[in-house]
Formats: structure tokens, C-alpha cells, sequence
């Protein structure tokens, strides 16, 4: 299975950059809400299918300068497909969760996105709509020695969302979720987008599941 190390490091930069611009979000206290929803974070469960997750370690203080009042960072592992995503979902104010997309962060981390961002709808089996993404791939290294296939959303609640604008789409929201499923390009091969659909068609459901009020 590949090492995390670059993916966490590119993650935690584009955690860290947004600190700037989602100061305007503090002047409002924590909510009822907010305090709920980011208590069941938590509750996402490691094994979802044929699907096995580790905990990847993450910078702690970054996160909480994003504006992160709970959070993740796992391995998902398919180990009868040999294949494995790193996973970090978010919760926090909607202001701090809306601002700084990869396209932009990634760059400050030594990514370079290949080409534009393009929407991932993810469907069930049977055809229910499950989510919208944005999808890209970021290289890193002389001859792409480091490529990544990314997936980003957010929900206020709801389905996952690949707004234009975030921070528009959200506004008033008193909570925001925010998901990125990173893949090593090296590893995927030409079956990036079939993992990608097939592991969100199971992690999904559960997803909602976990995050929806009692």
C-alpha cells in the first residue's frame, strides 16, 4: 500500500492557508448546531464493506487554525482490490469550511493541477443521486513524481455539493462539512474514477448515516 506522507503534507498546507481568510467567521459564537454536528464526526464508522480504515496522523494545530472543530484523516483500505484513498472529513463554522479550494492551496504545497477542475457525480446502483464533487488531478516532482487524483465537497447536512462559489452557497449555514478523497495516481492506474465511484456508492450511505441528527 502507498505512504501517505506527501498527500497529509498537501492537506495540511491547505488547511493552514485558509486560516487568513476565514478569520471573518469568528465574530459569531459556537452554536448548538455546530457543536452538534461536529460531535458526530466522530461517529463514522472504520469499516464500511470490503472497505477497512486506519487513522493517518494529522497536524492537530493546523486543522484548528482552518477552523476545524472536529475532524479525520484516514486510510481507506480495500484489501481485496489493492487498493486504498486517504479521507479527511471536516466540520466547522460555514464561513472557515467554504474558503480555499485545492486548486488554489496546492500550489503552495508544490502540487500543480494538470487540468480543471470537472464534477463527479456519484450515483447508487439503483440510480439515486448520492453527491456532486469536483475531481482534479495535481502533480508534484520533475516527471510527475508524485500525482494525485482529488475529489473535494461540502454539506451543510445534505448531499455533497460541488458549488462554484461555497462561501455563497452556504451562507447562513450554522455548520459545514467538508470531504476530500485523495488517490495515488500510481496506484489507481486507469481504474482512478471506477475506485473512486464504487468506494463512494458504499461510504456515502454510511456517511449520512453517521452525520444526520438523531
Amino acid at each position: 500500500m502507498v505512504r501517505w506522507g506527501a498527500a497529509v503534507i498537501a492537506f495540511v498546507a491547505l488547511l493552514a492557508t485558509g486560516l487568513v481568510h476565514g478569520l471573518w467567521a469568528d465574530r459569531w459564537q459556537k452554536s448548538e448546531a455546530l457543536a452538534a454536528a461536529a460531535a458526530r464526526v466522530d461517529s463514522v464508522p472504520m469499516a464500511i464493506g470490503d472497505w477497512q480504515a486506519t487513522t493517518v496522523e494529522g497536524d492537530a494545530a493546523a486543522f484548528r487554525q482552518a477552523g476545524a472543530q472536529s475532524y479525520w484523516v484516514r486510510s481507506y483500505v480495500n484489501a481485496r482490490r489493492n487498493s486504498s484513498l486517504l479521507v479527511i472529513l471536516m466540520c466547522g463554522r460555514a464561513g472557515r469550511m467554504a474558503v480555499h479550494t485545492p486548486e488554489v492551496c496546492y500550489r503552495g504545497a508544490g502540487y500543480e493541477m494538470l487540468d480543471e477542475p470537472t464534477p463527479f457525480t456519484v450515483v447508487s446502483q439503483s440510480g439515486e443521486p448520492l453527491g456532486k464533487f469536483w475531481s482534479a488531478r495535481f502533480v508534484k516532482g520533475t516527471g510527475g513524481a508524485s500525482e494525485l487524483r482529488l475529489y473535494w465537497a461540502w454539506s451543510a447536512g445534505g448531499l455533497w455539493q460541488a458549488p462554484r462559489s461555497p462561501r455563497w452557497e452556504f451562507r447562513g449555514e450554522p455548520f459545514l462539512y467538508k470531504l476530500y478523497i485523495s488517490q495515488e495516481a500510481a496506484e489507481a492506474g486507469g481504474q482512478a474514477t471506477q475506485i473512486a465511484q464504487d468506494f463512494l456508492q458504499e461510504f456515502l450511505p454510511a456517511l449520512r448515516h453517521a452525520l444526520q441528527p438523531e
